[in-house]
Parts: structure tokens; C-alpha cells; sequence
């Protein structure tokens, strides 16, 4: 999917969504109900088509107030991972992603352009 940056970009905000390789990211809005306080975090979700199995990016997300704030630090997580930072890809809180997962996952963002 060697798609330039705005296309990538802007088809994260507009569809929720993009397609890179074996990976499908997903960017949404946390919130809890009943919300106890009034903050929302960004989410993004990473589905494996290879091994079938849904994962997390775990980094410090700032709380938002809108879709945009979350997709403006979405864009900057992922594009950090494009430039070469290890993706900090998760299955649960206390358990990241298998190595390979990981490195297929690190490889298929470099084929995005920032």
C-alpha cells in the first residue's frame, strides 16, 4: 500500500481505518460508560489477517475531546513507527505482541510515506 502521506492520513481520519499489508488499523475514541470522568483517550487496534488475532498500541495517549485530537496523535504514534520506532503492539496490559507480529507489523508501516 505504498500510499503517499496525505492519502494514508486522511483516509485514517475519514474512514477509521486503513489497510497496510497483513494489518488492519483501527483508530476510535475510548470511553467508559458510566464515564467517571469526562476523558476520553485515543484508541488504535491492530487486526492480524495472517494469525487472525487483534492487538493494541500501547503508548502514553493523551486524553481528547474530539475524534480529531485522536486521530492528530494517531497520525503522530504511527508516523514515529513508519520513521523506525518500535511499535509498542499489545495483546493485553501486561503482554505485547508476539516478536514476528510485531516485526511484520513495523514492516508493513515503512511502506507508508510521512
Amino acid at each position: 500500500m505504498g500510499e503517499n502521506m496525505k492519502e494514508w492520513k486522511n483516509l485514517l481520519r475519514d474512514e477509521g481505518f486503513i489497510k497496510v499489508g497483513d494489518f488492519l488499523i483501527e483508530l476510535s475514541v475510548d470511553t467508559e460508560c458510566p464515564c467517571k470522568d469526562d476523558r476520553v483517550y485515543p484508541t488504535i487496534t491492530v487486526y492480524d489477517n495472517k494469525t487472525g488475532s487483534w492487538y493494541y498500541i500501547d503508548e502514553p495517549f493523551e486524553p481528547v475531546n474530539n475524534y480529531t485530537e485522536a486521530w492528530k496523535q494517531a497520525i503522530k504514534v504511527l508516523t514515529e513507527y513508519v520513521k523506525g520506532k518500535e511499535p509498542r503492539l499489545k495483546v493485553t496490559p501486561k503482554k505485547f505482541a508476539p516478536d514476528d507480529v510485531i516485526e511484520r507489523f513495523a514492516h508493513a508501516l515503512k511502506t507508508l510515506k510521512t
